[in-house]
């Protein structure tokens, strides 16, 4: 019947209704917009039907098309995972993972975790997004997230990731020479200090545990500011100030000398991140890989 779309067309379709974009669409699949469009008129014409309102300044789906989609996307979903299936009777799982994180994840984690993944399954495809913003899974597109797990939303499904990580104040020894040594956790503002700022412009508030286990929060000053601890550590080790980073990030730096670490008695509330992903009946067996693998190295931690 040659009034049957084939899938690529379809694929195309939910993509550009995904992203409301025919350029977004064509950039997620590699195509030139020319070629998209083209797909969909061909698509429109085996059909026999206008399945999208489009103008150079709007898209939409007409009725029919959205009608098509609501019955056509659980279709497309279940060829999807008959084909993925397939890997269950492959020596080594292929197809592709892309995971959003914050950034400070692949500094901490990269060689840890996903090279020695990449090692063992080199016939999966790792697309890791870095962004410290909160992200919309499912409307992004992503098949995992990785974040701390009290910013988990509670429809997700979560498995720990990694170690529960400590922040460190720490210093050059030349800024020790020149500024002194504070002495409590309350002394940090008097101390010109490195702040971390959120994607939101908010200024983050250094965080200790007291004695009795409750948190103090300290509102630092300094005249830099910065969303990367790499940087921050640069900018400690020339002398610019107090930054409060990750300790596994700068372990070289105290043992080197390079930097010294404040206030040792006082310790951070330190938490661990966690890999999540929506809670589906079926989960593509590349994910389900990830998640075994994971699962697996926290063995080793917990």
């Amino acid at each position: 019947m040659n009034n049957i779309p084939d899938l690529q067309q379809i694929n195309i379709l939910i993509l550009i209704v995904k992203h409301g974009s025919f350029r977004k669409a064509a950039k997620e699949l590699n195509l030139s917009p020319p070629s998209l469009t083209s797909a969909i008129n061909n698509l429109e014409e085996k059909l026999g039907v206008r399945l999208l309102n489009r103008s150079t300044r709007s898209l939409s789906l007409t009725a029919v098309g959205e009608e098509f989609l609501n019955h056509i996307i659980p279709v497309f979903d279940d060829f999807k995972n008959v084909i993925d299936s397939l890997n269950y009777h492959k020596e080594m799982p292929e197809g592709i993972i892309r995971i959003n994180m914050p950034r400070v994840v692949l500094d901490l984690f990269f060689r840890g975790y996903f090279l020695e993944f990449k090692k063992v399954y080199p016939d999966i495809t790792l697309e890791l997004y870095t962004t410290d913003r909160k992200v919309n899974i499912i409307e992004s597109g992503f098949d995992a997230c990785i974040r701390y797990a009290y910013d988990i939303p509670v429809d997700m499904i979560a498995i720990p990731f990694g170690s529960k990580l400590n922040l460190v104040p720490v210093a050059s020894p030349e800024f020790i020479k020149n500024n002194g040594t504070p002495v409590s956790v309350k002394d940090l503002v008097h101390f010109r200090c490195i702040n971390r700022c959120f994607p939101t412009g908010e200024i983050y508030r250094w965080e200790f545990l007291d004695t009795k286990g409750s948190i103090t929060e300290i509102h630092v000053k300094g005249d830099l500011v910065m969303d990367s601890d790499v940087a921050m550590i640069q900018a400690a080790e020339a002398g610019l100030g107090i930054a409060f980073v990750y300790e596994h990030l700068v372990l070289k730096h105290l043992r080197e000398g390079k930097l010294i670490h404040l206030l040792p008695d006082n310790n951070y509330p330190a938490a661990n991140f966690c890999l999540y992903y929506p809670s589906r009946k079926y989960i593509p067996i590349p994910l389900r890989t990830l998640i075994t693998w994971i699962i697996n190295m926290n063995k080793s931690i917990f």
